[in-house]
């Protein structure tokens, strides 16, 4: 469901995938550490040459088009949290972030990590 999400599948032009992890649902047993069920996760980094206003731009206007709603902003005030229940009432979150958004670099990497 997660991974087949268009936020996540298909980027914006502009916006170049140079990975993606999936973790699917999965359950641990409480040891030392702590335990229980873990939910589906997919983490997609990418560069552009895109500013960081652009790419926050990019990625909000591409989630709102596909069902999710915007949640928080980071220190900045861009919108880099964002929100979704599925039709069968999962519900997921999504977290935009950039390194080092002061960086005077032409292509910046950013990472979109989307969980349920």
């Amino acid at each position: 469901m997660l991974a087949v999400d268009p936020v996540l599948a298909e980027l914006p032009s502009g916006l170049a995938k140079t990975d993606e992890k999936q973790t699917p649902a999965h359950y641990e047993t409480p040891g030392f550490g702590s335990g229980g069920s873990f939910g589906a996760g997919v983490s997609v980094t990418f560069t552009s040459a895109a500013s960081i206003p652009d790419v926050y731009r990019m990625i909000g206007e591409n989630a709102v088009r596909n069902g999710w709603v915007a949640k928080a902003a980071d220190s900045t005030g861009m919108t880099n949290r964002w929100l979704k229940t599925y039709p069968d009432g999962s519900p997921a979150t999504l977290i935009l972030s950039c390194k080092d958004q002061n960086a005077t670099t032409t292509t910046r990497s950013c990472t979109l990590d989307g969980g349920i």
